[in-house]
């Protein structure tokens, strides 16, 4: 699709009701979404799409996570891990969104897009229900509309989410290194229950080199 024809169906979207509070930070949050768009070639008819969307609890991307993406592109993919690590490890501040799309409907309603709107929004309010979103936008444009109205969410949240990962300490170097060795040592024991016992010696090596052997002492003995 040509950019400026994209540009033009999100100018006419609007976000007629958009949820009161922030997306979770620690868990999922569910939206219910009204998409409502005029029908061109019909008169005082409105296409209505409705259903969920499942934002869940934002992950956060560490250096270690963010050169794992980079498997299997040789040795230098090492290198770049380490430099990453030693470059942005006190600094970087990046989460991950996850959406999902769900309970799906469409149907074709004898109103007008602003009688539906209406209607909708009133039953809201009646309602007090909080985590809902009424858009308008064009027949063509729905998916576009719908994944730029959960990209505004997660622009919204991200200042609530960093603060409060901030506060619970989330973000501390260490604790990024702590769950890079949590992974390591999760994928050894991976490999020594599908059968490879020559990785037993590394793993309890790196157990003990990392701090872990009191932990998973009786999970790595049990091998024997």
């Amino acid at each position: 699709m040509d950019q400026s024809l994209i540009f033009n169906y999100l100018k006419r979207t609007r976000i007629l009701e958009a949820p009161k509070a922030a997306l979770a930070t620690f868990g999922s949050t569910h939206i219910e979404y009204h998409l409502i768009s005029p029908i061109d070639d019909l008169k005082d008819k409105t296409r209505l799409r409705q259903g969920e969307v499942v934002s869940h609890k934002p992950r956060i991307i560490t250096p270690q996570t963010l050169a794992e993406r980079f498997e299997g592109f040789g040795p230098e993919s090492n290198e770049f891990a380490d430099w990453l690590k030693s470059s942005y490890g006190e600094f970087l501040r990046a989460l991950e969104y996850q959406f999902q799309n769900k309970g799906f409907s469409v149907q074709v309603v004898s109103e007008s897009p602003k009688e539906v709107a209406s209607r909708i929004q009133a039953d809201i309010k009646s309602r007090e229900l909080s985590n809902q979103a009424v858009i308008r936008c064009p027949d063509a444009a729905w998916s576009l509309a719908l994944m730029k109205f959960t990209l505004d969410e997660s622009a919204r949240s991200f200042p609530v989410h960093l603060r409060d990962m901030e506060r619970r300490g989330l973000f501390n170097p260490e604790k990024f290194q702590e769950d890079g060795h949590r992974r390591e040592i999760e994928s050894l024991f991976e490999k020594a229950v599908s059968g490879d016992k020559d990785i037993l010696p590394v793993l309890g090596k790196k157990l003990k080199d990392y701090g872990l052997f009191p932990e998973y002492e009786d999970r790595y003995l049990s091998f024997f």
